[in-house]
């Protein structure tokens, strides 16, 4: 019986799981942590980053071997085409400082103001056409793992979207600023011109 476990266990070791190996923060030591994506809560923890992945075999395998005696369902891993709909991102503290401040402005999650944006610029999820509008679901942006579903029929109304705030392209803000600069410098020369001119 062990045996057979054993080979039950190294049969779902050789699948070619999906890893995700990040960095801690420099305030926790830069410690490296290593997950299995598709085993919920597998994940090892080590000074660097092949000590992780090294203890990530060693807690797959007492992951697998649990589920194995508990009866539990083991997840394969996901097709390559499917993606996870997570993503772990790093990013400088003044941006995530600014994006939590227009998220609370727009009164909604930060990862829904994230998602958001994110939507606008790659032109996902433009609304329906009239014919599609009747038989597609909506989209549910609850914040939370099951947002970002689609969410079951129903004759009631959807909830009003929270209203946008009024968003500047960067090129344009750069232009406009840019303009603004040199109306002023014009002004100013003028200005001084005027005076030279004046004075007695």
């Amino acid at each position: 019986m062990v045996k057979r476990q054993t080979s039950a266990v190294d049969r779902y070791l050789d699948l070619p799981y999906h890893i995700t190996l990040v960095q801690d923060g420099e305030e926790n030591g830069g410690k490296w942590i290593a997950a299995a994506e598709e085993l919920p809560d597998c994940t090892s923890r080590a000074d660097t980053a092949e000590e992780a992945i090294a203890g990530l075999k060693g807690a797959m395998a007492a992951w697998i071997t649990v589920a194995l005696k508990e009866g539990r369902d083991i997840p394969e891993p996901r097709s390559e085409a499917t993606p996870s709909g997570r993503l772990l991102l790093r990013m400088p503290r003044t941006l995530h400082a600014a994006l939590t401040k227009a998220a609370e402005r727009e009164n909604v999650s930060l990862n829904q103001f994230i998602t958001d944006s994110l939507a606008s610029v790659v032109g996902w999820r433009r609304g329906p056409t009239a014919a599609e509008a009747s038989t597609q679901a909506p989209i549910n942006q609850e914040p939370g793992a099951g947002g970002l579903t689609a969410a079951p029929l129903s004759s009631s109304p959807r909830p009003a979207q929270p209203r946008r705030s009024w968003r500047v392209r960067p090129q344009l803000l750069t232009a406009a600023l840019t303009a603004n600069f040199v109306l002023v410098a014009i002004a100013g020369t003028i200005a001084i011109l005027v005076l030279i001119a004046a004075r007695p």
